[in-house]
């Protein structure tokens, strides 16, 4: 008898190979090899469905059996590593990125990874709300070395392509007007100030100031970050607009 953990190791990877050696298995009825290609039916078939419950636009783009295709081979390129099927799938606008069919189609990535970040930000955990007392007792001369916690659903993504606009045009059950792929790129801000996710369209200078607050610069370093590339960047108002919508949860010197 194998040590269980050589058996779990061997029958996992029989799950995504077939088995260079048998492996022990009560068949009930049918030859081992069979009942392995049962088991690995049911796990692939799961894991396309995840990947199809989290990429619905992105199947929608390409259609159907192109979808299929491309989940197949990441399937096979990306086995599972959680208990919790809605982890799975992260990796794959990456994956797309170097998929050879999906050459002509250069923005399909970064939609996919714009669903990737909607799904993250609805499961994120709730946040509570800044304390607004306590930042405005904080005194001017401190205010620059501030430092801020974001809530945990908000997060940034910044694509080549017009991905949110793609994503909206996508929505409608049958779409109208031309959907114009060469339109400049667009930032998102993803959050969660209620139960709906948000997606926004940020400027550049907006980008910027999050992704430096996001990995814990101070505040006068974000601000500086967001001018490099929008000099019009209004800090102050922008601040307040993420304030009220409870993109900043804390703050810390």
């Amino acid at each position: 008898m194998l040590p269980l953990p050589e058996l779990q190791q061997r029958f996992g990877s029989a799950l995504r190979h077939a088995p260079g050696r048998a492996l022990p298995i009560r068949a009930n009825g049918l030859s081992p090899e069979r009942r392995l290609q049962v088991y690995r039916h049911n796990m692939q078939s799961a894991l396309l469905s995840a990947l199809e419950t989290v990429y619905p636009v992105t199947r929608r783009l390409v259609g159907e059996e192109f979808f299929a295709m491309a989940a197949q081979a990441y399937i096979a390129a990306n086995p599972s590593h959680s208990g919790n099927v809605q982890e799975y799938g992260g990796a794959f606008h990456q994956f797309l990125v170097d998929y050879a069919p999906a050459s002509s189609l250069p923005y399909l990535s970064d939609v996919a990874a714009l669903e990737w970040q909607r799904l993250q930000t609805a499961l994120a955990p709730p946040h509570t709300p800044m304390d607004l007392t306590a930042l405005a007792k904080v005194p001017g001369e401190l205010q620059p070395a501030l430092h801020f916690h974001h809530q945990p659903a908000a997060r940034v993504l910044s694509s080549r392509f017009p991905a949110l606009t793609i994503w909206e045009f996508c929505q409608q059950e049958e779409p109208e007007g031309e959907l114009r792929l060469e339109r400049p790129g667009e930032c998102v801000l993803f959050s969660r100030p209620r139960l709906d996710v948000r997606m926004q369209r940020i400027g550049p200078g907006e980008y910027r100031f999050l992704q430096a607050l996001y990995r814990g610069d101070r505040f006068d370093h974000a601000c500086r970050d967001a001018w490099e590339v929008e000099p019009e960047f209004d800090v102050e108002k922008q601040f307040a607009k993420l304030v009220g919508e409870e993109v900043f949860t804390s703050f810390y010197l």
